[in-house]
C-alpha cells in the first residue's frame, strides 16, 4: 500500500464561460466537479495504475464528504480527522479569452493543534502497512509550516520511503529530513537551489534525497539519482488540460521507485503518467490505457547532471 498525504483536499470545479469580464456579471454555461488537491490526484493515479492506495487528509463538512465518497468509489480508503468548516473548492476557468485556465484556489478550513496531532497519529498508525508515502501540496490555515519535515522524519525512522512535492520554505525545511524523492517544477527548483538550469538544479536537489525530478512542462523532466541524470519527454499533439500532470508524475515516480525500476524506466513511467493526465479531459486524473500507450513513446536521453 502507498499512503498519500493530502492536508488540503478540494473539490476541483471547472466552470465553462464564453469569456470572463472583470468587474462585471459572468454567467457560467456549464460546471464540472472532480475530487482534487495534489495528494488526491496522486492517490487517484496510483489507484488507476492498480496500486493499493490510502489517502490521509483533513475533512470538513459536505464538501469533504463528497471528496471522500468520490475517492472511495475508486477503491481508495480515506482516513484522517474531521474538522470544523468545509473542505475548500478550487475553480478553473475554461473560456475563449485571456482568462482561460485561470485558477482560483480556496484556502481550506483552519486546523488546530489537536487536529494535527490526530492527523500525525493516523499517519503513524499506517506506517507498518505502507510501502511508500507521498506528500503533496499546501497545508490549510493554522499549520505551522514544518509539518512535512516532521512527518518525513517519522517515516524515515520506520524505514518507509517518502516522496515529496512542495515548494518554498516547506521544501527547504524538508531537505534536512532527507525525503527519498522530490518533485518540483523549474521555478520552484531554482528558488530553492539557486540554480536555473534544470539538470543542474536536479543534481543540487539530489544531494538532499535519493532521486530528484525537475519538470519543465512541454520541455519534459530532468531526473537525477546519484551521479546519473536523464531527461525524459513525451510529445503530444494536443493538451486538453495540464492541471494535475505534476501530481500524476509524482505517482509514477513513486510507483517506479517502489517497484525497483532503474532511473530511466522510472522516468519513463513518471512522464507517461504526466502525459496521460494531459490527454484526460478530467482534472488531475489519468487512464491506465493511456499510460501504457504513451510509455514507449517517452524519449529518454542521458544528461550530465554536474
Amino acid at each position: 500500500m502507498i499512503l498519500c498525504v493530502c492536508p488540503n483536499p478540494s473539490i476541483d470545479m471547472r466552470v465553462h464561460l464564453e469569456d470572463f469580464a472583470a468587474g462585471d456579471v459572468n454567467r457560467v454555461m456549464r460546471e464540472e466537479r472532480f475530487p482534487g488537491g495534489k495528494g488526491v490526484h496522486v492517490a487517484l493515479a496510483l489507484a488507476e495504475l492498480g496500486e493499493p492506495t490510502e489517502l490521509l487528509g483533513f475533512w470538513g463538512g459536505p464538501t469533504g464528504a463528497w471528496i471522500r465518497a468520490a475517492c472511495e468509489e475508486r477503491g481508495i480508503s480515506c482516513i484522517g480527522p474531521q474538522v470544523a468548516g468545509w473542505t475548500r473548492t478550487c475553480l478553473t476557468f475554461k473560456c475563449s479569452g485571456p482568462a482561460n485556465e485561470t485558477e482560483l484556489l480556496g484556502c481550506g478550513p483552519g486546523i488546530a493543534s489537536e487536529d494535527y496531532h490526530r492527523f500525525k497519529a493516523e499517519l503513524r498508525s499506517r506506517l507498518g502497512e505502507a510501502r511508500g508515502l507521498c506528500f503533496s501540496g499546501s497545508w490549510p490555515p493554522g499549520a505551522s509550516g514544518n509539518e512535512y519535515a516532521e512527518l518525513i522524519a517519522l517515516a524515515n525512522e520506520a524505514g518507509v520511503r517518502t516522496f515529496l512535492d512542495t515548494s518554498g520554505d516547506a521544501l527547504r525545511q524538508c531537505l534536512a529530513s532527507r525525503p527519498y524523492g522530490i518533485h518540483v517544477n523549474r521555478s520552484e527548483a531554482a528558488a530553492v537551489s539557486g540554480v536555473a538550469e534544470p539538470a543542474a538544479a536536479a543534481r543540487a536537489l539530489a544531494e538532499s534525497c535519493e532521486v530528484a525530478c525537475v519538470t519543465g512542462g512541454a520541455a519534459g523532466a530532468w531526473f537525477c539519482m546519484g551521479n546519473r541524470g536523464v531527461h525524459a519527454v513525451c510529445r503530444l499533439d494536443a493538451v486538453p488540460s495540464a492541471v494535475g500532470s505534476g501530481d500524476c508524475l509524482l505517482a509514477g515516480m513513486a510507483l517506479g521507485a517502489i517497484r525497483g525500476l532503474d532511473l530511466a524506466e522510472m522516468a519513463r513511467l513518471a512522464v507517461a503518467c504526466a502525459s496521460a493526465n494531459c490527454l484526460d479531459p478530467r482534472l488531475g486524473m489519468l487512464r491506465k490505457p493511456d499510460v501504457e500507450l504513451l510509455r514507449p513513446r517517452v524519449l529518454i536521453r542521458e544528461c550530465d547532471p554536474a
